[in-house]
């Protein structure tokens, strides 16, 4: 085909992968312990309501307390030895005041649900009766304080110790003793102790950042191993983005010379075909967000979930309208990266013909388990599509992809190929730090509908094709793509 999908896979998605973004988490494969609560989020917030929320609100498992007070919000980062003042900001809980009358509260005792538009799970928190005497107190910022802040933020909240094979009493045994050597204006050498205490964990959703650096444990995975590969291997194109760019563009043509010409729509994060003179229909996800854009339809940095969920459906709307007399599918994710589990619960509703939960999600640290709460499959009122679907997975598949892809493949019609996704499910727990770095987490452990946990382990194809080789990319070759188009 002549024809060539723009260039948004490349930079919004590979590079993304060089920063480890992404999203949501996973466990030990058992089903969770903890009924669901019956707080259910069906009453939508009002004046009264609002006036009833006033006061301090903890969300267990996350270390985060609220302080509900005159439409506005002070966020709180509590640990069991400290507190530490976040920030202030008009709303309840960040709620924008658009988006307030379109919320849905359950209220039980002390026990508050939130249904936020555009997310795919209620909040749960707990009403405390008084702010903490500790959160009147000052966090200590030198190296010592640092160094015990960190440990114990992960100590407290970090969910997969035993599943990574990390034991983490030891790394502060080892690291402890070059804490003293840390002179407490040295930023540098701050990071520098600090990433090596966070190093034995193989976590995509570990980073840590400071004003003039970022780091992640994470080992490197899928594609980019062998885009890095290819381009130290080479003298022609001198910056990395640029190689990313070209070979991500051969790839795109290499999925196209497959697809019936004249046949390809691109709508942000999303690229569709058919081929086989319209018998069979392709869909490229690059990823679960993106799509808010302003006039000039250039994607939005500002949209909020509820945007980013509408325009997503929107161009899903238009794709199942277009592919809606093809006898079968290929869905492709094995690039994406993650973003909103909104979108991919959306997503994925429209392959299914009747509601049924997809997860299960608890917050699990040291010693708490939060209240599990629970996300579904709707299919949506345009529409499902029930004739077979393949779906092209690989390493790079990440996050919300996985919230997407684990769903989908319990369905009867859908086969999955490639390789084995990333186990990356978790949300990533943002922790702000004493000195106004930041780091993130896991915390959350994602069961399926099955009461299945692919946290590490990823969702293993049930046939094996490779999804991204250089080799078969520079010479117009795509196992994958062509493993599905020759599928029944």
């Amino acid at each position: 085909m002549k024809q060539a999908m723009k260039t948004t896979l490349s930079i919004s998605g590979l590079i993304a992968l060089l920063v480890m973004a992404g999203c949501s988490s996973g466990g030990d494969g058992t089903p969770a312990t903890t009924p669901s609560s019956s707080n259910t989020p069906d009453r939508l917030l009002d004046d009264a309501t609002l006036t009833e929320l006033t006061g301090n609100w903890e969300q267990r498992g996350y270390g985060n307390l609220f302080v509900f007070e005159d439409n506005r919000t002070t966020l709180f980062s509590l640990h069991e030895a400290t507190c530490l003042e976040i920030s202030s900001f008009d709303g309840v809980a960040g709620i924008p005041s658009e988006e307030l009358e379109q919320t849905l509260f359950g209220l039980e005792g002390d026990e508050l649900s939130l249904l936020v538009p555009g997310s795919a799970f209620p909040i749960r928190l707990t009403r405390l009766d008084t702010l903490p005497a500790r959160c009147d107190e000052q966090v200590a910022t030198d190296a010592q304080g640092m160094f015990d802040y960190v440990w114990n933020t992960f100590d407290e909240f970090y969910a997969f110790f035993e599943l990574r094979g990390v034991d983490w009493a030891e790394e502060y045994a080892r690291q402890l003793p070059r804490v003293g050597d840390v002179d407490d204006n040295d930023d540098a050498a701050l990071f520098s102790l600090l990433s090596d205490l966070l190093s034995p964990i193989d976590d995509r959703n570990v980073q840590l950042g400071s004003n003039d650096d970022f780091f992640s444990p994470a080992i490197e995975r899928g594609a980019i191993i062998e885009l890095r590969r290819g381009f130290e291997a080479q003298d022609d194109i001198e910056n990395f983005g640029d190689y990313i760019d070209g070979v991500i563009g051969q790839l795109q043509q290499t999925v196209l010379s497959r697809m019936d010409e004249g046949s390809l729509v691109q709508e942000g994060p999303l690229a569709w075909a058919t081929a086989a003179d319209g018998t069979i229909g392709y869909l490229f996800i690059e990823g679960m967000a993106g799509f808010a854009t302003d006039e000039d339809g250039e994607t939005r940095n500002d949209a909020t979930d509820l945007e980013e969920l509408q325009a997503a459906q929107g161009a899903m709307d238009r794709f199942m309208a277009d592919v809606a007399d093809t006898t079968r599918l290929i869905v492709d994710v094995r690039l994406n990266g993650g973003g909103l589990d909104s979108i991919a619960l959306d997503f994925a509703g429209r392959f299914v013909n009747e509601r049924q939960r997809a997860f299960t999600k608890t917050a699990r640290g040291r010693d708490i388990e939060s209240t599990p709460v629970e996300a579904f499959l709707e299919p949506p009122s345009t529409g499902t599509y029930l004739n077979p679907v393949t779906l092209i997975v690989g390493p790079n598949t990440a996050g919300a992809a996985e919230i997407f892809a684990i769903p989908l493949h319990r369905q009867p019609q859908v086969t999955v190929i490639g390789e084995g996704t990333a186990g990356a499910l978790s949300d990533r727990l943002d922790k702000p730090l004493p000195n106004r770095w930041g780091t993130t987490l896991s915390n959350e452990v994602y069961l399926d509908s099955e009461g299945v946990s692919y946290e590490r382990v990823g969702l293993l194809p049930e046939i094996e094709v490779p999804v991204f080789r250089l080799a078969d990319i520079m010479t117009g070759e795509d196992p994958a793509v062509d493993r599905a188009l020759s599928l029944p």
